[in-house]
């Protein structure tokens, strides 16, 4: 299993071109600072940023919703699930999840917008 190194960001943190927020919100109303995050293979320590959209809950583990940040101007986005878990030192990381997990993680994260989608219309 790899293990990610789960790591808040701002934009000063790293040269990856524009991460400042106001490089992809436009008036302000969409991500924030504290949506940005840096993700380090542990075993290549390279980095790469992402934005984080929505955290939820499914068969009792906490799973993580991230695009990447140069994928906004794009008229799809591709998702990336992420499972959050605490590391043997107390720390929180995110791990990638296999192909299986990843299906079922993605069939749930489609019911659970597809619920709150139909929740804002009654």
């Amino acid at each position: 299993m790899k293990i990610i190194q789960f790591l808040h960001s701002s934009a000063d943190d790293g040269d990856f071109g524009c991460c400042e927020p106001s490089c992809y919100e436009g008036d302000g109303e969409f991500f924030d600072e504290d949506d940005f995050v840096v993700l380090t293979d542990t075993e290549t320590g390279e980095e790469y940023p992402f934005i984080l959209v929505e955290n939820f809950e499914f068969e009792g583990e906490d799973y993580c919703v991230l695009i990447d940040p140069d994928d906004l101007e794009e008229e799809e986005v591709s998702l990336f699930f992420m499972k959050l878990v605490e590391s043997e030192d107390g720390e929180e990381v995110l791990t990638g999840l296999d192909e299986d997990e990843d299906e079922r993680v993605f069939a749930a994260y489609e019911k659970y917008m597809d619920e709150r989608d139909e929740a804002e219309f009654e």
